[in-house]
């Protein structure tokens, strides 16, 4: 059965992103009721304005001020669902040696540490609803460690991990969580140089409006774990029974992803 979106309080993490952007469309013409955040104000502004109802959050998902007011935001955004959709998410591509402790930390705090804090601290409003919902955004490479991406990889296996676990902790509730994958995006998150590297390797790249609908979908289905695009999805499946046959197939490419990443 569809969810009624209608009945929909929705938080969106990242909202002003390519990927934010185009759910929160998406969300508001299926009728649900957003709150949109991020760190820009004014992207956050424009966004509204394309939207029927929302309410903005302004601030960083890490901060406890952003927390704090997005906690007392909610005390009057009640409904018969509640949904967190924890999407906001950065990447720095590059080998390990290259990579800057604020890369590091950015990485584990944006991608895994604040999907954790924010599902903690709004559990108690999850639960008041007679559904909640956790959604976070995870990426193929929560499930394919690959050269230039240990951090992103680290920080989506993370979150890919607590959220199986977590859906497990709340089986008795009303609360569910789903990890929901998709494969390369066409979004500002990718630096030229990743763009380059997806070029160079044929990767295919789906852009934010074909992957919505397929969120959606999953996201009435229910579904607890789901990947996006094939090959992808069955190459993270083979890499969870047979890690080196995946490990052989990215060596081939190895010098071609060091040479494009290290310019």
């Amino acid at each position: 059965m569809s969810l009624d979106w209608k009945q929909q309080t929705i938080i969106v993490t990242g909202a002003y992103g390519g990927l934010g952007k185009e759910l929160c469309y998406s969300l508001n013409k299926l009728g649900a009721n957003l709150i949109i955040t991020g760190r820009d104000g004014d992207k956050l502004q424009q966004l509204k304005q394309n939207l029927t109802n929302s309410t903005i959050v302004v601030g960083d998902v890490n901060s406890q001020e952003f927390i704090t007011e997005l906690l007392a935001l909610t005390i009057n955004k009640k409904s018969k669902g509640h949904i967190l959709i924890n999407n906001a998410g950065v990447s720095s591509a590059a080998f390990l040696s290259e990579q800057s402790r604020d890369d590091i930390k950015a990485q584990l705090d944006i991608n895994l540490l604040a999907p954790i804090m924010l599902s903690k601290f709004l559990m108690p409003w999850l639960k008041a609803a007679q559904s909640g919902k956790i959604i976070n955004v995870g990426s193929t490479f929560g499930a394919i460690g690959y050269p230039g991406f240990s951090l992103y990889s680290a920080s989506k296996f993370g979150l890919r991990g607590f959220s199986q676990a977590l859906n497990r902790e709340l089986a008795d509730t009303s609360v569910s969580v789903q990890y929901l994958a998709p494969r390369a995006i066409a979004t500002s998150i990718n630096s030229d140089k990743v763009n380059e590297l997806n070029r160079k390797l044929k990767n295919s790249v789906d852009k934010p409006e074909h992957i919505v609908p397929q969120i959606i979908a999953a996201i009435e289905k229910n579904k607890s774990e789901k990947f996006f695009g094939f090959p992808e999805k069955l190459f993270a499946k083979i890499n969870a029974l047979f890690p080196s046959v995946v490990s052989n197939a990215i060596n081939k490419e190895h010098e071609t992803i060091k040479q494009i990443l290290s310019k």
